[in-house]
């Protein structure tokens, strides 16, 4: 009895192991132009258009991510020539529940975020979708206002109502310039129990200003210029994917 017992002990772990789903994984695509030149000596102001897509790798819904790091190269940044000193911050936003406050010089790119919402590795709904529009701010020397709103009448609707804006900060290493920003839990979650998955997000940031005293400008690079950006998920996972933003 006892070899018997053991025997269907070792058959009843293995059924549950195979029953145990794979988690998927999430997939990156990222995709950008900067205009080429400029230099230490003649830096360019430039526009920055960016985007990226996620999905995974079965299809199912994506893993919310929590953390980005986008890493701009052979680029700085100046934001406080922006607006004569002026700022919108994320702070001011979410105090007011609106951008209705912002000056519109401090305004300097707008874009849109796609997600479908469900339950992470489970199959996507199309019909439950969270699509927000993007209004970029200035919102200090060294970061930008990130304004996602939505709701379910708008266009891009959203199935909850949603007015967040997210402190992205901005900072530089010998390479380029970086923004720095972490999702917050009513857009990894907009609503209760339910995962936002994003499928695309879309950028584009004004060329203003000129030489040093531009919103973003180029001092050059060798090559191609790289456009790096790394995801952490929700769940822990991090992946690094780079793209060409063009000639330097």
């Amino acid at each position: 009895m006892r070899k018997v017992s053991l025997v269907v002990a070792l058959v009843t772990s293995m059924l549950c192991l195979t029953a145990v789903a794979v988690a998927a994984t999430n997939t990156y695509t990222v995709k950008g132009s900067i205009a080429s030149g400029g230099s230490k000596s003649k830096p360019k102001p430039v526009a920055v258009n960016f985007d990226y897509s996620i999905g995974t790798d079965d299809g199912t819904l994506s893993n919310p991510v929590k953390t980005y790091k986008i890493h701009f190269a052979g680029l700085k940044f100046s934001p406080k020539s922006v607006a004569g000193g002026k700022y919108c911050s994320a702070a001011s936003i979410n105090a007011a529940s609106s951008d209705s406050k912002c000056s519109s010089k401090t305004k300097v790119g707008t874009g849109e975020v796609n997600a479908n919402v469900g339950s992470a590795g489970k199959p996507v709904d199309p019909n439950l979708v969270c699509n927000l529009a993007l209004d970029i701010y200035a919102g200090s020397a060294k970061s930008l206002a990130l304004y996602l709103h939505g709701d379910p009448t708008s266009t891009p609707r959203c199935i909850a109502p949603i007015s967040q804006a997210i402190d992205a900060k901005l900072s530089t290493d010998s390479k380029g310039s970086a923004l720095t920003f972490t999702v917050p839990p009513v857009l990894l979650h907009p609503v209760t129990g339910l995962d936002s998955g994003i499928t695309r997000v879309t950028s584009k940031i004004k060329k203003i200003g000129s030489g040093k005293k531009a919103l973003f400008y180029s001092e050059g690079c060798k090559g191609t210029r790289k456009i790096g950006v790394t995801f952490t998920a929700e769940n822990g996972a991090k992946e690094t994917v780079e793209a060409s933003g063009g000639k330097c």
